[in-house]
């Protein structure tokens, strides 16, 4: 984009209206997971390094989901029991695990690796809802992988001035962040 021109872009617009402004670019690039190998007495702190991001992304999407049961009731909030139960799905996590162990790379490497295998299945399934259900699988992953490799990407609770957002895709939890 070249200073004092105009830029303009098309898109899906989210609400009516035409909208003049500062933009600000979601990231939807995937995080970079550097390959790396772990040793057997490596493992089990690869377990726990796994777990502990399960918890505290559990914590934070309980976090949205309160504040979105707050401000605008229970129905919306509720789109998150999808993120929630994610994260518990003990087939996704023993497949993490399993595949740690065998190949002895880091979790990220082998979490990223199993995300991508459920995303694939659930984007070919004939059921509108469990095809829909890609998107939570996403959004989920994208903030397991955050706390995994300490990468943080640009968020709309970064937002400090009003801004017109484009992004390729605003999952629920992009949208329940911002101001």
């Amino acid at each position: 984009m070249t200073p004092n021109r105009p830029t303009f872009l098309r898109g899906i617009a989210a609400s009516p209206g035409v909208a003049i402004g500062k933009i600000f670019l979601l990231d939807s690039e995937e995080a970079s997971i550097p390959e790396r190998k772990v040793s057997k007495d490596q493992v089990p702190d690869e377990i726990a390094r796994f777990e502990d991001a399960l918890i505290e992304t559990r914590k934070e999407i309980k976090e949205i989901q309160q504040r979105i049961d707050r401000e605008l009731g229970g129905e919306y909030a509720d789109i998150f029991n999808a993120h929630l139960l994610v994260l518990e799905d003990r087939a996704l996590i023993e497949e993490v695990i399993t595949g740690l162990k065998a190949s002895k790379r880091a979790v990220e490497c082998i979490f990223s690796e199993t995300l991508k295998r459920y995303t694939e299945v659930f984007s070919h399934v004939e059921d509108e809802y469990l095809r829909e259900r890609t998107s939570d699988i996403e959004d989920v992953g994208k903030r397991v992988l955050q706390r995994l490799t300490g990468q943080k990407q640009r968020s709309l609770a970064d937002l400090t001035e009003p801004v017109v957002v484009a992004a390729v895709d605003l999952s629920p939890s992009d949208t329940a962040t911002m101001h």
